[in-house]
């Protein structure tokens, strides 16, 4: 069967995940959830004494309270509902290790399709220099990976925002936001940003009318790219829906996307995994590690 990992660390942001996954969301309702706690024994050691770390049972009960907490949250939730909907109910499983390196190795077993995790960090300087456990989970992902980052809700979104680069990955981007608009009878927006270095040049030495009008163009050239793009994509689903509008806009990629979805009010961003190459993006980071920083909606990263 399909495995959906859901790494559970306790916080909203991991409640909201599991709910999420729970109710099929983005992987459908053919899988097995593994809600995954991982004790990490020096994180422990560095606010409690050795012999204040839970042990296994103690963690299971915790976890198994938690999901009574989410059912009972899910049943308020759908209580406008005739028929209750149908939930997948989690398998819990409690490893010990550093999170972000059990996580990978968890997400590249086989019959894994992907994970959700919170995207909250500690803060502090260690996160500075290491990065969250969530971008470094998604430097090395070969699943897709739904990144929380709204926890005051446990509903799907449905304003939805993809970001694409002409790329094939960010083609079948565009298919899973297509398809989770389909499910969810959503509204679907698809942007691309123009990250030229000659830009800012322009704009510096170019008479201001000259500059503008030569930005004009090259806006409206890619937008007629995008929309082509977008057309051919969704061919094999149909073509394009109603619900769905298109953007070009200038910009660095991270911050242009997360204020996009800010301006569409999106509840997901649904972007590629970004970089040349597997050394850019552990060097330099993806424009998907940058988001998780950047955006305040939920984003889905898919490799």
């Amino acid at each position: 069967m399909n495995r959906v990992i859901v790494p559970y660390d306790f916080s909203a942001h991991a409640r909201r995940a599991c709910a999420l996954a729970m109710q099929g969301f983005p992987f459908g309702m053919d899988a097995q959830i593994e809600m995954l706690h991982v004790i990490d024994a020096d994180l422990y050691a560095n606010v409690l004494a050795h012999k204040h770390v839970p042990d296994d049972d103690a963690i299971d009960s915790y976890l198994a309270d938690e999901l009574t907490r989410i059912h009972a949250e899910l049943a308020v939730a759908h209580a406008k509902h005739s028929t209750p909907p149908r939930l997948l109910e989690p398998k819990r499983v409690i490893v010990r290790g550093r999170p972000h390196a059990s996580i990978d190795a968890r997400l590249h077993e086989p019959d894994v399709i992907g994970g959700l995790l919170g995207g909250q960090g500690h803060g502090g300087a260690t996160e500075k220099l290491l990065g969250r456990t969530a971008q470094r989970v998604i430097r090395h992902a070969s699943v897709p990976l739904l990144v929380v980052k709204r926890p005051q809700t446990l509903a799907p979104p449905t304003r939805l925002l993809a970001a694409v680069d002409w790329s094939d990955n960010s083609k079948r981007a565009l298919l899973v936001a297509a398809r989770l608009r389909e499910e969810q009878g959503g509204l679907l927006s698809v942007l691309h940003v123009i990250d030229s270095p000659y830009v800012p040049y322009v704009r510096a030495f170019a008479h201001e009318r000259e500059a503008s009008e030569a930005l004009d163009v090259l806006g409206d050239e890619q937008l007629e790219r995008l929309a082509g793009f977008v057309e051919a994509a969704l061919a094999e689903r149909g073509g394009i829906p109603d619900e769905l509008t298109e953007a070009v806009l200038f910009g660095e990629p991270a911050s242009t996307i997360a204020s996009q979805a800010a301006t569409l009010l999106a509840e997901l961003i649904v972007v590629g995994v970004h970089g040349s190459s597997n050394l850019s993006r552990y060097l330099l980071g993806s424009t998907a590690e940058k988001l998780v920083t950047a955006a305040s909606a939920d984003i889905l990263v898919v490799p």
